[in-house]
């Protein structure tokens, strides 16, 4: 990343928050002080390092993130992000562009078929991918826009475009291929990761579940597990924790009552899960 395209952005951005930048859908995040773990969930989006570095941890695997590989989340992925090193003279930025499914497909449609043996998967698993620099060039483009706000309306979808079909020709591109393929394992996973958030409360059947894909429980475990990083237990546990520590923050009940709405019949265990993810219990959320 050319470093006037960095000094633009730490001019424009404020410090220790994420804000949406005035093109929709591109959100930044500026940090000058190291930062303890923070969970959340991410939505279906590409996400860059321009500047530094962070620790992405998906259940009890940690990835290190810089300005060399980008993060491909193709469904809501809950997740926890460190940044160990940050000072005002070098703040780690992070960009995140969400995914427009839409655009996706008429880029794709617009692209010649590839030959089958084209089409194998990477030999590659989970969220970490290479940065090429025509992607990270096209990037340097879209945030250059926001110098001139009159052309964006016009000209941020066509780079944006052009961001999308780098990403479908490159090595990985089946994955983002696959997001939109009706049918594909992707897409059931997707349809599984919308059931779980919408019914936090139930239980999940695996069994069920995979049914509800059209697929063989041993399949739907893989997949499920290659595309979030998360077996669907894990996956449910993390979106009902992060559901929960939102509504404490907000003081929106008691915590039994949160504990219950979430899902969990024991409060004990509950608090147990609780502060194991976040490093702090329930109860200590109000004070801290």
């Amino acid at each position: 990343m050319n470093q006037s395209t960095i000094e633009q952005l730490l001019s424009l951005l404020p410090r220790n928050q994420t804000i949406e930048s005035a093109i929709s859908g591109l959100f930044f995040y500026c940090a000058d002080k190291p930062s303890k773990a923070v969970s959340y969930i991410q939505e279906p989006s590409i996400c860059i390092v321009l500047q530094g570095a962070r620790e992405i941890y998906l259940g009890t695997d940690c990835q290190n993130f810089d300005k060399s590989n980008l993060m491909f989340c193709p469904v809501n992925i809950p997740l926890s992000m460190h940044i160990r090193h940050a000072s005002g003279e070098r703040p780690v930025i992070v960009l995140s562009m969400k995914l427009n499914l839409a655009m996706i497909g008429e880029v794709l449609a617009k692209i010649p078929p590839k030959q089958p043996e084209a089409l194998k998967p990477a030999n590659h698993l989970g969220i970490k991918w290479q940065l090429d620099s025509t992607i990270l060039g096209a990037f340097e483009r879209l945030i250059h826009l926001l110098d001139y706000p009159d052309d964006i309306d016009f000209l941020a979808s066509l780079i944006q475009q052009e961001i999308y079909y780098r990403l479908l020709i490159a090595e990985q591109g089946n994955k983002l291929r696959q997001l939109i393929v009706n049918g594909s394992h992707t897409h059931r996973i997707t349809q599984a990761t919308d059931w779980i958030k919408t019914h936090l409360n139930e239980a999940v059947v695996v069994e069920d579940l995979a049914s509800r894909c059209g697929m063989s429980v041993s399949g739907f475990h893989h997949h499920f597990k290659e595309i979030t990083q998360l077996s669907p237990l894990q996956y449910q546990k993390s979106l009902r924790l992060m559901e929960a520590r939102r509504l404490i923050q907000a003081n929106d009940s008691q915590i039994s009552q949160i504990a219950m709405q979430v899902g969990y019949e024991s409060p004990s265990q509950f608090s147990r899960e609780y502060k194991r993810l976040f490093g702090i219990s329930p109860s200590g959320e109000l004070y801290a």
